[in-house]
């Protein structure tokens, strides 16, 4: 996901306490004895270059002092830097604490200057499409190879998240990052609210939620202060009622997920389209849940509420409260007064609605799209890459804090997302939320394909969940929302969409 699209949704970091590195894993997820490790590794074969390599780590930025949002006592990368430079004389690790205002137009320029930094976040999607090809370095024959501080494994590409490395994998084959971090969101509840109403056991199912809903307005308690957030809460229910068209609406152009082309000629096509039940049919299930909300945000700017709501919770006013793996910093941060839980969108069973699939959509929402990827530039866009043996340097780095255990550590230092490849585990207020990280990113939602139209179906989803417009009323609303929504971009794309 675009960071700054989605700046709202994900966060840099929040304050977060440093872990003891006992608690963690070593290279290989067993534990350790509590120092940074190499996991039995050395120096890449023939390496022989010395000097600075530059790393920009975004959220894991370590002793960071002008990056917003990143306390001043996050310093696992660094540790681990030192732990490198005790075993490799002559190299020395540098974190870039520099903020970016327009971070990909900064990767742009850097990279036309041949300035780029040698180790950089780069979001999979905008590596494979967005940035200008030749930035990266195609990592697939490293992936495919071992790596020195994992020695009991052939390719180092087993000890990823093999979800994620396929699923991210670029469409002529190339993986031009490793990506070792998930951006989860989850339903987190107040333990001492669920066990005032007499709650023992977490919904799994639709069905279940609404059972606890109701259990807590018997006794007295408010379910949920919430924004209905369109934007989030349509990929869950899309996401599994057009699973089986997943592969048509994603097609039409041909390139992985689905784009701003394929939902407009989905629209045109009448796919995502009111004329299709399944785009309206959850609407009426939905509600059934958010009657049970506090009902004074359905109607307000989501930007707005979603603090206030997320306030509500945390001051323990309300049970429940949907949002990002970032919740726990925030709670942390709050000094909240109660033990923090997490449970995963619960699965749509038949006797809900004879469209559902029966699909576990938890992940719809998040998806391998935080902090923790990492490229290379190659030497057309760092200039330094050219010195001989510097490329080799660069990655026995990058092979160094790319274990499970490395990777576990640094992600739950910060704490804002959930660490994805096998062996690692998530801090212990996420551990329901690991899961999600096994999930194909198979989403379906719309809204991309024109500047208003999700803003659009946002006030006409408020409207009807607070009761100040019928379900016909809203279709035909947002009948008119997605016929703009297609002739705008027929208009700028000039696209024939007769031709699909």
């Amino acid at each position: 996901m675009n960071q700054n699209k989605f700046k709202r949704v994900w966060p840099i970091a929040m304050l977060v306490p440093v872990l003891a590195l006992g608690a963690c894993s070593d290279g290989n997820g067993g534990a350790n004895s509590g120092t940074a490790s190499s996991g039995g590794g050395g120096r890449a074969e023939g390496g022989t270059w010395t000097g600075t390599i530059t790393m920009y780590a975004q959220a894991y930025t370590p002793n960071a002092k002008n990056i917003s949002g990143i306390q001043a006592e996050q310093k696992m990368l660094a540790t681990l830097a030192e732990a490198y430079e005790a075993e490799h004389p002559g190299i020395d690790i540098q974190f870039v604490d520099e903020e970016f205002k327009d971070y990909t137009q900064t990767v742009r320029v850097k990279a036309a200057a041949g300035e780029m930094f040698d180790v950089f976040w780069g979001q999979w999607a905008d590596l494979n499409g967005t940035l200008p090809k030749g930035i990266a370095v195609d990592l697939t024959p490293y992936l495919n190879a071992p790596n020195p501080y994992l020695p009991d494994q052939d390719k180092w590409v087993d000890a990823m998240n093999e979800t994620v490395v396929n699923e991210t994998v670029a469409p002529g084959g190339e993986h031009y990052n490793i990506n070792g971090d998930y951006v989860a969101t989850a339903f987190f509840y107040n333990k001492d609210l669920f066990e005032q109403a007499g709650i023992e056991e977490l919904p799994t199912t639709w069905n279940e939620l609404l059972a606890l809903a109701a259990q807590l307005q018997e006794a007295g308690i408010v379910p949920m202060s919430q924004a209905p957030d369109y934007g989030w809460f349509q990929r869950h229910f899309l996401s599994d009622f057009y699973a089986e068209e997943y592969d048509t609406i994603a097609g039409f152009d041909e390139a992985p997920g689905v784009s701003s082309k394929d939902e407009a000629v989905a629209i045109h096509k009448g796919i995502l389209s009111t004329g299709d039940e399944r785009l309206m049919a959850w609407w009426p299930i939905f509600k059934t849940f958010t009657d049970t909300w506090k009902p004074d945000y359905l109607t307000a700017d989501v930007a707005v509420v979603t603090e206030t709501a997320r306030n509500d919770f945390l001051a323990g006013k309300t049970a429940i409260f949907y949002d990002g793996s970032w919740v726990p910093n925030l709670a942390r941060d709050a000094q909240i007064q109660f033990e923090l839980g997490s449970f995963n969108f619960p699965i749509l069973e038949p006797s809900v609605t004879p469209l559902t699939n029966g699909l576990d959509v938890s992940g719809a929402v998040g998806g391998p799209n935080a902090a923790f990827q990492f490229a290379v530039a190659t030497k057309e866009a760092n200039k330094t890459m050219k010195e001989p043996g510097k490329l080799e340097a660069v990655i026995d780095w990058l092979h160094f804090i790319g274990t499970p255990g490395h990777v576990e550590q640094v992600v739950n230092e910060n704490g804002t997302f959930v660490p994805t490849w096998p062996g690692t585990s998530p801090n212990a207020e996420m551990k329901e939320l690991a899961e999600q990280s096994t999930q194909a990113l198979r989403v379906v939602s719309i809204g991309n394909s024109s500047a208003n139209l999700l803003k659009d179906i946002q006030r006409t989803f408020g409207l009807y969940l607070s009761g100040n417009i019928g379900l016909e009323e809203a279709t035909e609303s947002v009948q008119k929302a997605l016929d703009a929504a297609q002739n705008e971009y027929k208009t700028k794309n000039d696209i024939d969409f007769s031709a699909y």
